[in-house]
């Protein structure tokens, strides 16, 4: 082994020994930590198009990705036939869906248990909405007849209404619930006003075959995917806007359709020669993109998730698909007929021939907190404050009672160092509506304000609207030990971080994360006082913390703490190795610099070692 001649190297020089013998240090190995946890990137929806196949390795344009489970965590089995539908109530308790049986279902989803058989269809039943509210569940059949029922007890509102001379298909609410839109494939889609149930002006004639429909965010627009092509219609108007190819040709038709939460996109399903997924720009409606490939067999439902940033897809094939995430999907032992999010976004729900309703539990690392759209998140991200503030106050001049856009726009508010506006938005969400973000936003303020004693209660009360679901109590564990930290940056407030690691149900590379960040800013403080030796032992608790997570994408799986904080987990863990290295030498310590710089170069892959060997020179200045 080679030995350094501590004697003849300063802190000085330092910079141009380690150039000059690098060759040797790069001999020197440091056996290399295993870690056993896998990533993912989870971008917003945008060009280029998810991949299925992706390499384990991030790369400047290829990221790991995370693996769902890939066996349901539980199976529904009551109904006698296919299942056509399902819908997670906003309640979040209950879900209902539908059936080739002639019934409804109505379960209790902690349960497992049928609340209710819901009869009165005398024909296979193929399509199932719920109003927003839940106050409002339709269903129709494939006789033509529309069924709607009370969505607390699941009882019949009206009798059954001859809606269509053909297959009702599709149905979706408005999003004020006032309209109902039902598809047929007599090639009608007509429009129902949920107070009387009636006709609501003359039929769309479609002259097709109709296989979809569904609402804009705004209720504005009304996209139908028929055999043919799609159309999309401003409702008020009744006019056409926009009628495009799509997936159609003489053996493939337009099967599913599904918005972007923010209405920039809308992306539509195929089948047969077109098992594709494509995506058209709303304001232009061309294509967006490549198609999204990966099924092998008609896609029967597509749906997006809250924030936008996943798509669940249903298909013939037996496999549910989770875009952007996995490789592995979901597997039926029958096609895959409908597929739905759970309201927090962390399960996904699907159903088909195998008579089943699968509930499959989402990767760890996803979002199940901040519900924000993709606009606006990639603001927070990227650092635009500005228009991030602008995005959430447009939103509440359209709805001031959008308690979610107040809860949004406090956290930006908040990362401006900007307390009392922060607070004051806080406390006008949990006032319109109490919610778990309402109080994550509230405590935030109230800690950035020193008002720690009613941060912890505000955080307390957050606590209570996390469903006992464990990843999201446990991302809020997280989330109130940054606010305390950020409050008083001490060894005492890394301690909760630590311990929870060893908890049940924890994220434990979410904590090494966290706790690597704090140290980098325990050692920056102690720097700052000129106290060395203390900043290089936090820095080497960060250095070691981040072993779990050197080689993944953190700045993508846990996007939430860049939201919320503007974190910079890109460069964590190199920032963490310099910054060792740094206050090693301010130290005197020249030996255990040399030690620290063969470790990070042998932990690092070649891109990262050119960044390392480029930075160098800047120790020559120490």
């Amino acid at each position: 082994m080679h030995v350094w001649p501590r004697l003849l190297i300063t802190a000085s020089c330092l910079g141009r020994v380690i150039r000059h013998e690098e060759d040797i240090v790069m001999q020197i190995r440091i056996r290399k930590r295993s870690s056993h946890i896998s990533a993912a990137q989870c971008k917003t929806l945008a060009i280029p198009p998810p991949r299925l196949i992706v390499p384990t390795r991030s790369t400047s344009n290829q990221m790991a990705q995370l693996v769902p489970n890939t066996t349901p965590v539980r199976v529904f089995e009551v109904h006698k036939a296919r299942i056509t539908a399902v819908a997670v109530l906003p309640d979040e308790r209950r879900m209902v869906t539908s059936s080739e049986d002639k019934t409804l279902r109505l379960w209790d989803l902690k349960q497992g248990a049928v609340l209710k058989t819901m009869v009165g269809h005398r024909a296979n039943v193929k399509a199932l909405a719920v109003s927003r509210d839940g106050r409002l569940i339709a269903s129709g059949d494939e006789d033509g007849e529309l069924l709607a029922w009370h969505g607390d007890t699941g009882d019949s509102l009206v009798p059954n209404i001859d809606a269509h001379s053909g297959k009702i298909y599709s149905l979706d609410f408005s999003p004020d619930g006032s309209m109902l839109a039902s598809g047929s494939w007599d090639d009608k889609t007509k429009l129902w006003n949920t107070t009387t149930w009636q006709l609501s002006g003359t039929p769309i004639s479609c002259d097709a075959d109709i296989n979809c429909v569904r609402y804009s965010p705004s209720g504005e627009l009304l996209a139908i995917a028929t055999d043919h092509n799609i159309q999309v219609y401003n409702v008020g108007k009744r006019h056409c806007v926009a009628k495009f190819k799509g997936h159609a040709s003489s053996s493939t038709f337009n099967y599913s359709l599904a918005w972007t939460p923010d209405a920039t996109r809308l992306l539509s399903a195929g089948t047969n020669n077109d098992c594709t997924i494509r995506v058209w720009d709303s304001s232009t409606w061309e294509q967006v993109g490549d198609p999204w490939t990966g099924h092998t067999n008609s896609i029967n439902s597509i749906v997006i998730n809250a924030s936008g940033t996943l798509l669940a897809s249903a298909s013939s094939d037996k496999f549910v698909r989770l875009w952007r995430l996995s490789d592995r999907p979901m597997k039926h032992s029958s096609d895959v007929h409908c597929v739905a999010f759970s309201v927090d976004g962390g399960h996904i729900l699907s159903g088909g021939g195998d008579l089943k309703i699968s509930e499959w539990e989402l990767p760890e690392g996803l979002s199940l907190i901040l519900v924000i759209n993709p606009a606006a998140r990639n603001a927070c991200i990227t650092g635009d404050l500005p228009t991030a503030i602008q995005l959430f106050t447009q939103q509440i001049d359209a709805d001031p009672n959008n308690f979610d856009s107040y809860a949004n726009r406090s956290f930006i508010m908040a990362r401006q160092f900007a307390w009392n506006d922060a607070l004051q938005d806080a406390t006008k969400s949990v006032s319109i509506e109490p919610s778990l973000i309402g109080y994550i936003a509230k405590g935030l303020a109230l800690c950035g304000n020193q008002q720690v004693h009613d941060a912890m209660a505000a955080f307390d009360l957050a606590f209570t609207f996390t469903n006992a679901n464990p990843k999201t109590t446990h991302f809020l564990f997280l989330i109130k030990a940054i606010a305390s930290f950020n409050a008083k940056p001490c060894e005492e407030t890394v301690l909760p971080v630590q311990e929870l690691v060893s908890r049940p149900n924890a994220d434990s590379l979410a904590c090494r994360v966290v706790e690597a960040y704090m140290r980098v800013q325990l050692g920056t403080i102690a720097m700052d006082g000129a106290l060395y030796r203390d900043a290089a032992g936090h820095f080497t608790a960060a250095v070691d913390a981040g072993t779990f997570f050197s080689k993944l994408d953190v700045h993508s799986i846990y996007e939430d703490f860049v939201v919320l904080f503007g974190w910079d987990l890109k460069s964590l863990w190199q920032t963490a190795n310099q910054q060792r290295c740094h206050a090693l030498v301010r130290a005197g310590k020249v030996g255990a610099t040399l030690e620290a710089y063969r470790y990070m170069m042998d932990m690092s892959d070649e891109p990262t070692k050119a960044i390392f060997r480029a930075w160098v020179p800047a120790l020559d200045e120490e």
